[in-house]
């Protein structure tokens, strides 16, 4: 049992220094395939109502690893142009737990025959937990406290779309409110660029490519590129990539209302001193949409 939590304790460390300044929840990838839920101002896409969730599994046989899940669901008013919508997200790393709840309102207005603008506000709350002191290390004080911490944040995105054919949107779906100087775990904001498009080669292939640019409070911005090929719009196969120098498979089966998809993420450069530890990543999406999934 004390092997266990002394490898949780080192896979807290050496995460730490990126989970404290990089965990925001940009690293998926099927961001294409889910795109409310990284610009909620889309959801006017699916006025019928849709729902996406996904979950991620990093560092398989690593105790304490990275694993996170995403919930998404939207309903519409057609007439309107009008949806409202629920996000929610938990992420495990460790001793520590990070869950986020939001709501929004989208509106969309029609500014040619077939494009859209559309704008998107919300808010919500996100809660910090760190049981440091399950940790059996009582001769370090950074493992003595637990952390118990809630922040507010608003959310606002914009988009610029054609159904079925191209979006590009920017969105900001955590703006942190102001909170009191000695709290000490810090919420940072997250910002998103999205795009998509799908090109018909014929009536039995499209080409889908998306692309994700992502940033956080005093970080690099991550770039991330997925192109898939769907063939009879049922079967999806493609592939991604990303600055920091991961690689990912994808696929995609398409079933009347329902989409389920899978990824495997790898990088070519990584090594591990223990080979029955992966440093792959595996996700499953799965999305339902009102009137069928569609490709994009």
């Amino acid at each position: 049992m004390k092997t266990k939590y002394t490898l949780t304790a080192l896979l807290t460390l050496a995460l730490l220094p990126f989970l404290t300044k990089a965990q925001h929840g940009v690293s998926y990838n099927q961001f294409g395939q889910l795109r409310n839920t990284f610009n909620s101002s889309l959801s006017t896409m699916d006025l019928g109502g849709s729902f996406s969730m996904l979950g991620r599994s990093q560092w398989t046989g690593v105790d304490g690893a990275p694993k996170s899940i995403w919930a998404s669901g939207n309903v519409g008013l057609r007439n309107a142009l009008l949806s409202v919508g629920l996000d929610a997200k938990h992420a495990a790393y460790g001793v520590t737990k990070e869950s986020e709840f939001s709501a929004y309102v989208a509106k969309a207005v029609r500014i040619t025959e077939y494009e859209y603008l559309s704008l998107s506000m919300g808010g919500g709350f996100v809660h910090f937990q760190g049981d440091y002191s399950s940790i059996d290390d009582q001769n370090d004080p950074s493992f003595r406290d637990n952390v118990r911490e809630t922040g507010g944040f608003l959310s606002i995105s914009t988009s610029y779309y054609r159904p079925e054919r191209y979006y590009f949107g920017v969105s900001m779906p955590r703006f942190s409110l102001s909170r009191p100087d000695d709290i000490e775990y810090e919420f940072r904001n997250v910002y998103y660029i999205t795009a998509g498009a799908l090109l018909r080669l014929d009536d039995a292939f499209h080409v889908r490519p998306s692309v994700l640019v992502s940033h956080m409070d005093d970080m690099d911005p991550r770039y991330d590129l997925s192109v898939l090929l769907f063939m009879g719009r049922k079967l999806g196969l493609g592939m991604g990539v990303q600055n920091q120098g991961d690689l990912s498979g994808l696929l995609q089966l398409n079933f009347g209302d329902f989409g389920i998809g899978y990824s495997y993420q790898f990088s070519p450069n990584s090594r591990t001193l223990d080979q029955r530890i992966s440093v792959n990543t595996h996700e499953i999406g799965l999305r339902y949409r009102v009137g069928g999934v569609g490709l994009l």
